[in-house]
């Protein structure tokens, strides 16, 4: 069980594909004959990496396929340097996500960059943790050895764990020498090699023009990240509706494994048709898979078999025979415990205990759902799981990182009976100081299913009885049980106030957004929305977030104490100044400053300006100049900081959320180990072995066989960080989609009417000038919209292509023929919205309205191009 591999990607089967489907790929023109250098051979990629003339790397496509670069990227060896390649003739075929090897070009041809101006912490600035190898720390005196952030000694005693991922071991690259890359200048490259297909092979499309006398017909991805795809006419044969209308419908389809030097385009073949272009199943499909969700809420057998009929409740023996507490009520250790949700949700992962034990101290608990008892490691359920690595949420639907039959049924933290939980437990005052913790897994069942609006109105003191579901309580006790809910809600709030403040006090941000939500008359069906709502989190949600936060934060400092080198972080790194420039220069017009020293300047200055009129539009840019948080293994202390910037926290994790993040997943495991470690660590100290001398193996703990080397743990990390920002951009995706079949159905509706076509009004601010587009936020939507300088397709009402400093975030419109409106980051407009009916998709419009005449100026700045 110790050595099953399970996160490597199973090798691709080969397709046949039928000769008479495809015929022999000759270029479209002689033009494209020469367009891209033949690849050298894998041998001589080899030797080139292994002398140095060579290295390897991820192709980074972080726009469109058709802007001019890309980057080529190697996080375990490179760190933070990225290599420039410019142009598709230097990209040489490779896609997003290729590993690929590259030649990098003379000095000469490298290219100048701007000097970064990294944030400069002040007093207040979180500490940062370093967590040395074993190697290093036993060589040092102890009280020189790496520290937790309250200065507890990491305890030393696990032994390295040896490499189990035989790829790493086969890599004829993996002794290849370290680069000397320079991080001064942007170094460029060629592409001479595709080490390793690692690119999304399956697309969602729809046909550039119709079908007829042409022999190969052009395809768009709905990933705007891959090039033009192009499909053979005999290919179309068996979908006849596409060959009548090829622009009305959506294929799936499948690129070849080869892409010719000769072709300018890749090819694909069909795999089938999927509806029409405007369906919104068709269209959510379409964002699913463009986002690297090719699958469904189905799993296979081999999955399921693994998942028992019922929740396994331990008897009284097993509980005691395995660490169990039992916090049922009525048990020794009885806890009384609630959830607190969103009240649609269905898949509830946490719960929440609070009880006064008198003299202004509480015992709260956090309690988790055990996911990892149920999904057994290294088992086809396992590698599923990491596939997907998070469930993602669109707004009709979920689509679940693990069976429903887990999330919603045996994990869920229901009222339905008993259930398996990781608690995370503190005994504290009112001030959140904490005096005792404990961690362990338990049974639990949940008293009380609570929406978020039930416990705000606890908050508030306006509290029914009578809005909440108490059917699972026997008559006689639901008067009593309402008032321990009353008092669990009223000291938990009591508690998480004075610690939001105290952490906010010490630099945290608070950046939460107001979210688009939409109303249906019936929430199951497919039918267009009837309206929508901009919602925004109360006290109540800061209530758990506060607790949450605290148990993720604690539970890193307990993995990292007895596993300090396979434990898995999640750090958020200080932006670089340079970022908020444009931001601090419209404030400051405005006679506002914005300081983003530290992270305690940066929440002061938005905390003075949180009155601002374009409050939101500003948060919206602030999150943008901000870096991206990341999982990573903690033996990764050496190359950056594990600190969270934006929570100011020197240490952190996700542990709350095991249903729908892979990642909690791995932390269950490796805290389990950790608890683990540190029982056989002070056995052994109580029976006088020197600390020094203690050294413990995976083997000599029951669960070790949890426990992933680093490299495993990076590896898994990756996978995580580019599935958490896939699911994300597919929700953004998602609410647009259902944003604009609402505009569609009042179109319809007003069309019926014989009235006038609908139009909204809203505020947009301008958030980001580029060379060939722009950006607003529409604020009361919470929207960001790419608009294009040039108007040649007749939405905006400006006149011809506007001019733009991109460096500058500045630009230029001309309304009217000599009448021009200066424009810069933060400039305001008001903007009519309206459903795009003549589009082949599903879209609206945002067009921009002019000023008044008054505000118009007959010339342009010299620094406008």
């Amino acid at each position: 069980m110790g050595k099953t591999r399970f996160f490597n990607k199973p090798a691709r089967r080969e397709r046949s594909v039928p000769t008479q489907c495809v015929p022999a790929l000759a270029p479209s023109t002689p033009a494209q004959r020469e367009s891209f250098t033949p690849y050298i051979t894998r041998e001589e990629a080899i030797e080139g990496v292994m002398s140095g003339k060579y290295v390897r790397g991820t192709v980074a496509i972080n726009k469109k396929y058709s802007s001019a670069i890309c980057f080529v990227r190697n996080a375990k060896q490179w760190n933070d340097v990225d290599i420039l390649i410019e142009g598709k003739t230097d990209r040489n075929r490779a896609f997003n996500g290729d590993v690929v090897i590259v030649e990098i070009k003379p000095e000469e041809e490298w290219k100048s960059k701007d000097k970064e101006k990294p944030t400069n912490h002040d007093a207040a600035a979180v500490t940062s943790v370093h967590i040395r190898s074993r190697e290093e720390d036993m060589k040092l005196p102890k009280d020189q050895r790496s520290k937790l952030p309250d200065n507890r000694p990491v305890c030393r005693a696990l032994a390295v764990l040896q490499s189990r991922n035989k790829q790493a071991e086969e890599d004829p690259l993996a002794d290849a020498p370290k680069p000397n890359l320079s991080k001064d200048m942007l170094i460029t490259g060629r592409i001479v090699h595709i080490w390793k297909q690692d690119h999304q092979t399956k697309h969602v499309a729809r046909a550039l023009g119709p079908a007829e006398r042409k022999t190969w017909i052009r395809f768009a991805s709905y990933d705007d990240k891959y090039p033009h795809i192009e499909v053979h006419r005999n290919d179309l044969k068996e979908f006849q509706p596409l060959l009548e209308n090829t622009e009305g419908f959506l294929v799936y389809l499948e690129l070849m494994r080869e892409w010719g030097d000769k072709r300018f385009f890749p090819q694909a073949r069909i795999l089938k048709l999927l509806g029409a272009a405007d369906q919104v199943e068709v269209e959510s499909r379409a964002i699913l898979v463009q986002n690297g969700t090719d699958y469904t809420d189905e799993f296979d057998e081999e999955c399921m078999k693994v998942i028992p009929d019922k929740v396994p409740i331990p008897s009284e023996a097993e509980l005691l025979k395995e660490g169990r507490r039992d916090m049922r009520l009525g048990a020794k250790h009885e806890r009384f415990v609630c959830t607190i949700d969103p009240a649609t949700a269905r898949d509830l992962d946490d719960a929440l205990s609070c009880h006064d034990l008198g003299g202004g101290h509480y015992r709260v608990s956090v309690h988790i759902a055990d996911v990892c008892t149920f999904v057994p490691f290294g088992s086809a359920l396992d590698q599923e799981a990491l596939k997907r690595a998070t469930s993602v949420y669109l707004v009709q639907k979920v689509i679940p990182m693990l069976p429903r039959k887990l999330c919603e049924e045996h994990c869920s933290l229901n009222t339905l009976g008993d259930k398996l939980a990781f608690t995370v437990e503190w005994v504290m005052d009112a001030k959140g100081n904490i005096t005792s913790e404990w961690m362990g897994q338990t049974v639990i069942r949940n008293q009380c299913k609570l929406a978020y609006e039930n416990a705000q109105s606890i908050i508030d003191g306006n509290f029914d009885p009578n809005s909440i579901d108490l059917a699972h309580i026997s008559p006689s006790r639901r008067a009593w049980t309402v008032e321990r809910i009353k008092e669990s809600v009223k000291g938990l709030w009591k508690i998480a106030e004075h610690i939001r403040a105290a952490r906010h006090a010490r630099g945290a941000l608070s950046l939460n957004q107001a979210k688009m939500y939409f109303d249906f008359e019936d929430y199951n069906s497919n039918m267009a929305p009837k309206g929508w709502h901009m919602h925004e989190t109360a006290e109540a949600n800061w209530l758990v977030e506060e607790f949450m936060v605290l148990a993720n934060a604690r539970v890193t400092e307990k993995c990292i104490e007895y596993c300090p080198e396979v434990s898995l972080a999640r750090y958020h790194s200080p932006p670089d100044a340079s970022r908020f420039e444009s931001l601090i220069k419209a404030l400051g017009e405005q006679g506002l400053k914005l300081n983003v020293g530290s992270g305690k300047a940066l929440s002061t200055s938005l905390d003075n300006i949180s009155k601002h009129p374009q409050i939101e539009a500003i948060r919206a840019l602030t999150i943008r100049c901000m870096m991206l948080a990341k999982y990573c293994c903690t033996s990764e202390s050496a190359d950056h900081s594990l600190s969270h910037f934006a929570l100011n926290l020197p240490l952190y994790t996700h542990f709350t959320s095991p249903i729908r993040r892979y990642a909690d997943l791995v932390v269950h495991r490796v805290l389990k180990v950790a608890l683990e470690i540190e029982a056989l660590v002070k056995r052994k100290l109580r029976e006088g072995v020197a600390e020094e001398d203690i050294v413990v193996t995976p083997d000599d703990v029951p669960s070790g066989y949890l426990l992933l080397p680093e490299a495993d743990v990076t590896e898994i990390a990756l996978r995580c960080n580019t599935r958490k920002e896939e699911a994300r951009k597919a929700s953004d995706q998602s609410i647009v989609l259902y944003y604009c079949l609402y505009l569609q159905s009042l179109y319809k509706r007003w069309e019926a009417d014989g009235r006038t076509e609908y139009k909204e009004r809203h505020k947009a601010t301008l958030t980001k000038v580029q060379e060939k587009s722009f950006n607003i936020f529409v604020e009361s939507l919470g929207l960001d919209r790419e608009l294009f300088h040039d108007n040649g397709h007749k939405d905006q009402r400006w006149l011809g292509t506007n001019k733009k400093n991109a460096k500058q975030g500045s630009m230029c419109i001309q309304w009217e023929e000599g009448l021009f409106e200066e424009a810069s980051v933060l400039h305001r407009w008001d903007v009519l919205v309206w459903y795009k009916k003549e589009s082949k998709n599903l879209d609206f419009v945002c067009q921009i309205c002019p000023p008044d005449r008054s505000e118009l100026v007959g010339e342009v700045g010299a620094d406008l191009a």
